[in-house]
């Protein structure tokens, strides 16, 4: 993705998904979530000089479902909003 024109990689770094990294050109903000519930928790651990875009872009996402940045993700969250939305009607 492109960010004030800067180009980034989000991407998993382990079998689980619990573990990121985003990644842009000389700096790597690593993430690593644990708990689960109202304990969720993320440690951040920074290699390079990254500034305030960085950090924030790397909370963000974080925070939020990136389930469909991917095409498998994408195609799996449009059966369960179909399938949502059709219950609707019943």
């Amino acid at each position: 993705m492109e960010v004030a024109g800067r180009e980034y990689r989000y991407l998993a770094t382990s079998a689980r998904h619990r573990d990121r990294a985003l990644v842009r050109n000389g700096v790597e903000i690593r993430i690593r979530r644990h708990g689960s519930g109202a304990r969720k928790k993320a440690a951040f651990t920074v290699l390079g000089l990254a500034d305030a875009t960085d950090l924030v872009l790397a909370a963000v996402l974080c925070g939020v479902n990136t389930r469909n940045l991917t095409r498998g993700g994408a195609v799996r969250a449009f059966f369960g909003r179909s399938l949502q939305w059709l219950d609707v009607f019943q």
